[in-house]
């Protein structure tokens, strides 16, 4: 299945041997019972603290009132922020508990790190900031330096209260305010909240045994020792000369560290538990003339047709120009062009097939590429994914797949189960014990980690309304919490590949609504249950009248979170926002409380 002819859906393309190979695979995982994972604040041998800020900060509590606190300082806060600014709205203040701006990229500052998509379309807000990105896809320290230019633009960083995590909000029926406390004794009120502090900063890790046993250095990716390996963002990882490293995982983080200790490390073994989609990232710098050449409104148009190429809805045909015509959109444009041989081959079929099919041809042309880049049969073999394109976010790298042609780098393939336990030696991995200096645990972050509670009227949790699943409006707004907004969830929302299209159009929506509330003086705005029933029909409607092929995936929290949102895709979800706005959606579907005395 891995010949070239077969990878473009052409001449020995055998989809019915693809998918028992797929189903073969996906069983195997199923019941390989995969080690759980656990979040890195429950382990002794690991520390979630904040490594990039002196130790000992202390301030005098805040007992004020603003009109906007933004739960969070990445980029969902800092959009949000920006546009309340634009708004009019005087009194915003973001609360964030690590030291700086930038979210998941303050805490990531792994070596080799980068956004991986188009920095032109991911980096909010070039125009108005004025950056220019130095490569197509932008490194670690440039994006945190971004961020941070964002909170100055736009003055959220005077008022922003960091290294302070929120302990919970609750409403006051008599005042009309939350009341938001911190652990820094912080008992701050506030007439609107914006949640939008995201799940990329509670690190996680396998539930084995055997950590607090482990005589070696251990850290997680998203906080780098650079104390123990030398070097930066940027290499030079020098004092692994002599160290042997066992790194845990090869998703988005791995794949671009682990090419880093290639370089240095005396021994690299790399444990794997799903094999991942790998593209050719094609970095290149950024043409300075090229850039400031941009008309106004450049990054904006380019924003919302990568979008429009790469997550039309199914069935729908994507837009004839393609601005971006890189590896992200080729990936897309891969599955649906389809090689006359496949063309013919489904000529009359329903368009889920032609989907799948389509589907089916574009992984056998990464497989054949993986097959291609990597020297050993075996490994390149163990690095090929054999399951369907959507089951697993794809990856970009130019460097990951070579590492392996390395003879200092080991791939241990654990087919879905994952590491067994560690010694006081090194890891066991299917009952072997390899020993190392320092294991790395690139595992991601845990996503269902525990909040702060919030507490709306009559003192109802939102962790309990939403225990069976997230009841809203447009994924923003809920029943029972006035003056709450959601930004950047999935849920009953949407999902764009760049995130910053999503995080655009929900702090436009949000930053609308509390401009309005300001402008006429309007106590709350709270949804009805009813217009929460009728956004859950429509989602169930639109999803219903889509082609949609069962890609069989295997069990996958974040694929789950992504199939949560609105079917239509971000650009049709954006579409019932706006339309919700201009045609009555505020009168019809929320409940409007006015001061005393006051009428519409």
């Amino acid at each position: 299945m891995s010949n070239d002819s077969a990878a473009l859906g052409g001449p020995g393309f055998d989809p019915e041997a693809i998918r028992r190979k797929y189903l073969e695979q996906s069983e195997k995982r199923r019941s390989a019972k995969p080690t759980p994972s656990r979040a890195v604040a429950g382990s002794a041998a690991l520390s979630v603290n904040d490594p990039f800020v002196e130790p000992g900060f202390e301030r005098e509590p805040l007992h004020d009132e603003v009109d906007v606190i933004v739960v969070g300082g990445g980029h969902t806060g800092l959009i949000t922020g920006a546009y309340l600014r634009n708004a009019g709205v005087p009194r915003v203040r973001l609360i964030e508990k690590a030291g700086g701006f930038g979210g998941v990229w303050y805490w990531n500052r792994y070596p080799g790190i980068r956004c991986d998509v188009d920095a032109y379309s991911y980096m909010p807000m070039l125009e108005e900031i004025g950056t220019m990105p130095t490569e197509k896809y932008a490194q670690g320290d440039e994006i945190r330096a971004h961020a941070q230019a964002l909170a100055e633009k736009f003055g959220l960083e005077e008022t922003a209260c960091l290294q302070t995590q929120v302990t919970g909000m609750r409403w006051d029926d008599e005042a009309d305010r939350w009341i938001v406390t911190t652990d820094r004794g912080d008992e701050i009120r506030t007439r609107f909240v914006c949640l939008g502090s995201g799940t990329l900063d509670n690190p996680s890790i396998p539930d084995v045994s055997g950590l607090d046993e482990f005589q070696g250095h251990v850290f997680h990716s998203s906080r780098w020792d650079y104390e123990y390996t030398g070097g930066s963002e940027r290499g030079g990882l020098t004092k692994l000369a002599r160290k042997r490293v066992a790194v845990v995982g090869t998703a988005a983080s791995a794949i671009q560290f682990i090419p880093e200790l290639a370089k240095y490390a005396a021994q690299v073994i790399v444990v794997q538990r799903t094999p991942v989609v790998v593209i050719p990232r094609n970095n290149e710098p950024t043409d300075p003339e090229w850039f400031h050449n941009q008309p106004p409104g450049w990054q904006q148009e380019r924003v919302e047709n990568l979008t429009a190429v790469v997550q039309s809805p199914p069935g729908s045909k994507p837009p004839a120009e393609d601005i971006l015509n890189d590896s992200l959109t080729g990936l897309s444009k891969m599955s649906r062009n389809l090689s006359p041989e496949l063309a013919a081959l489904l000529d009359g079929a329903d368009p889920a097939t032609r989907m799948l099919y389509g589907n089916y041809a574009a992984m056998e042309k990464i497989r054949a590429d993986i097959a291609s880049i990597v020297n050993d049969p075996d490994t390149a073999e163990k690095l090929k994914p054999y399951y369907n394109l959507g089951c697993n976010r794809p990856q970009f790298s130019d460097t990951y797949l070579q590492a392996y042609n390395n003879p200092s780098v080991t791939l241990l393939d654990t087919e879905g189960r994952g590491l067994d336990r560690l010694t006081s030696k090194g890891i066991v991995v299917d009952g072997e014990e390899h020993e190392v200096d320092c294991v790395i645990f690139g595992t991601g972050f845990d996503m269902d980690a525990g909040r702060f509670p919030v507490m709306g009227r009559g003192g109802e949790r939102l962790s309990e309304r939403w225990a069976d699943g997230v009841r809203s409006l447009h994924g923003i707004l809920s029943a029972g919490f006035p003056n709450l907004f959601v930004v950047g969830g999935i849920p009953q929302a949407t999902h764009a590949i760049n995130f910053t299209h999503q995080l655009y159009d929900q702090a436009t929506h949000v930053s609308t609504i509390v401009g309005r509330c300001l402008d006429e003086h309007l106590t709350s705005v709270e949804v009805r249950p009813e217009a929460e029933e009728r956004w859950a029909q429509q989602i169930k409607e639109k999803a219903a009248g889509l082609p949609r092929p069962d890609l069989n995936c295997a069990p996958n929290r974040q694929t789950e979170l992504i199939h949560s949102g609105y079917p239509g895709g971000p650009i049709a979800y954006a579409q019932v926002c706006r339309e919700w706005l201009q045609e009555g959606g505020f009168e019809r579907d929320l409940v409007i409380e006015r001061p005393a005395g006051t009428t519409a």
